[in-house]
C-alpha cells in the first residue's frame, strides 16, 4: 500500500507541485515590493508641504519644478498643478504622490500635485 504512495511517480508530483507554489508566491511578494508608495501625504489633499517654485525652463525639457525645503526637487503634473498660477520663486504649500513614469527634464520625482495654495507670509 505504500509503495504506491511513495512510488517515483507520485514523488516527482508532489515535488512540482511544492515548487510551482513556492514561485507563485514569490512572484506575488515581489510584485508587492515594488509597488511604489500610494501617497506621501496623511490625507490625499492634504496641503502641508511647503516648496518653492523653480522656473527651470532654460534647461532642455525642462518647465516649472518644485523645491523642497532639502533640495530635492519635484516635477509637477496633473490638472491641479497646470490650472495653478504659479511663478518662479513663488512659495507654496502642496499635497502631492509620486507616480510612475519619465521625463524629458529629469531633474527630480515625478508627481502628481493632489493640492496647491500660495504659503502666507506667517509659513
Amino acid at each position: 500500500m505504500f509503495s504506491s504512495i511513495l512510488s517515483p511517480r507520485t514523488l516527482a508530483a508532489g515535488l512540482l507541485l511544492a515548487v510551482a507554489g513556492l514561485s507563485s508566491s514569490c512572484q506575488k511578494e515581489t510584485i508587492e515590493d515594488l509597488e511604489p508608495p500610494r501617497n506621501i501625504c496623511p490625507e490625499p489633499f492634504d496641503c502641508a508641504m511647503l516648496v518653492t517654485v523653480r522656473d527651470l525652463t532654460g534647461l532642455d525639457g525642462c518647465g516649472k519644478v518644485l523645491v523642497l525645503a532639502d533640495g530635492t526637487r519635484l516635477e509637477p503634473t496633473g490638472a491641479v498643478w497646470t490650472n495653478f498660477p504659479s511663478a518662479d520663486g513663488q512659495r507654496v504649500l502642496v499635497g502631492y504622490r509620486p507616480v510612475a513614469g519619465g521625463s524629458i527634464c529629469m531633474v527630480g520625482q515625478l508627481v502628481e500635485v493632489t493640492c496647491i495654495r500660495p504659503a502666507n507670509s506667517n509659513n
